[in-house]
């Protein structure tokens, strides 16, 4: 079962199983999955593909004078 940290609290991304009731004893592990750091900021572009296309990179613009 995956979650997240929000404030000092975890936050489960999926339902608990039906089978477990309030007073049940459970038994948590809790494993940090590490991220890729860069040394450096970074953020998501959000390039379209269609402008990687070359074609579309080097064409001519027929209002380009």
């Amino acid at each position: 079962m995956k979650g997240f940290i929000k404030d000092k609290t975890i936050v489960l991304s999926e339902p608990l199983p039906e089978e477990l009731q309030d007073g049940d004893e459970i038994e948590i592990s809790i494993i940090q999955i590490r991220k890729k750091n860069y040394p450096f900021p970074t953020f998501d572009l959000g390039i379209k593909d269609d402008y990687l296309n070359r074609e579309r990179i080097y064409e001519s613009d027929p209002n380009f004078s």
